[in-house]
């Protein structure tokens, strides 16, 4: 039998692999992309792009705990300007198709981003960060209203030339409204989940441990809570879902697969070891001719309660 490892993801085309590499943990350091180089990887999301540069949050930023790690980063960039210029140099080489994730005060910001990337070629589509508590000009938190979620998505959608990822957080994938808003306004697929709020302090300075009062966790701890969601929200819309949030191992892959997930993202444990792409592909491959798996929508297909 010929089993076949690639993906489809609608609009967006045709993944290799559907082992993909999670926004902020793929930068351009080139020592680091020599690890991927020739690994089974799908496509890269870069780190999130905002409209003016940041600076991010201060020191310390990363907190490791057991099974988790808590990041505030705060979306730290150089702006889409720098970006847009530097492209060619930094990511137009790396030999894997390129997703592009951004973020915006409000749903112009998002609109003006999304313009000044069509002028890069190549890009295999723009993942939406609207995870962002901030609020636009009438004062609305958009995302936390999935009426707002589906007007970034429809604005952006009207001025890009590229299929348009809608990534969610957990709170926005409790239920079905957000991705089904995201969905509506012409959201190539959905991305989930982003990483989950979560704070830790240090007792013996009487402080937060990281400079931010807060972060967002990921990692292995926050796999159950992921993996139901993708369940859900996968059975909710009819556009791929591309699943994140604690893959550590190719079974944890294999099971997201099972959930329903037309590709998976991997995150934390990438940092921790850049071969897992490898591994995890391999788990995959095995686990298809094991079980005369022909494709990997049949693994989704084969699950039952």
């Amino acid at each position: 039998m010929i089993y076949d490892h690639s993906v489809e993801l609608g609009a967006i085309g045709s993944l290799a692999s559907p082992v993909m590499i999670s926004s902020g943990t793929f930068g351009v350091a080139k020592p680091y992309m020599e690890l991927l180089r020739g690994q089974p990887v799908g496509a890269v999301v870069t780190k999130t792009i905002t409209l003016n540069p940041k600076a991010g949050n201060p020191q310390p930023r990363i907190y490791e705990g057991p099974c988790y790690l808590i990041n505030s980063i705060g979306l730290e960039n150089q702006g889409v300007d720098r970006f847009v210029n530097f492209y060619n140099d930094e990511y137009g080489e790396i030999g894997f198709p390129v997703i592009v994730s951004i973020s915006g005060n409000s749903v112009d910001e998002f609109v003006t981003i999304a313009r000044k990337l069509n002028s890069i070629d190549g890009l295999l589509g723009l993942e939406l960060n609207l995870s962002c508590p901030n609020v636009d000009g009438e004062g609305l938190a958009f995302g936390s209203v999935p009426e707002r979620i589906g007007e970034v998505v429809k604005a952006c959608g009207s001025c890009s030339r590229f299929p348009l990822i809608a990534k969610l957080s957990p709170f926005q994938a409790i239920d079905d409204s957000f991705a089904l808003a995201a969905a509506r306004a012409g959201a190539a697929a959905i991305s989930l989940i982003n990483t989950v709020p979560a704070m830790v302090l240090d007792i013996h300075r009487f402080r937060p441990a990281t400079g931010a009062l807060s972060g967002g966790m990921s990692g292995p701890a926050v796999k159950p809570i992921a993996l139901k969601m993708i369940y859900e929200i996968s059975r909710s819309v009819d556009i791929p879902v591309i699943g994140m949030g604690g893959i550590a191992s190719g079974e944890d892959a294999i099971e997201f697969l099972m959930a329903g997930a037309r590709a998976i993202s991997i995150g934390t444990m990438n940092m921790v070891d850049p071969s897992l792409p490898g591994q995890i592909m391999g788990k995959i491959a095995g686990f298809m001719e094991r079980h005369d798996i022909e494709n990997l929508p049949e693994i989704s297909r084969r699950f039952h309660l």
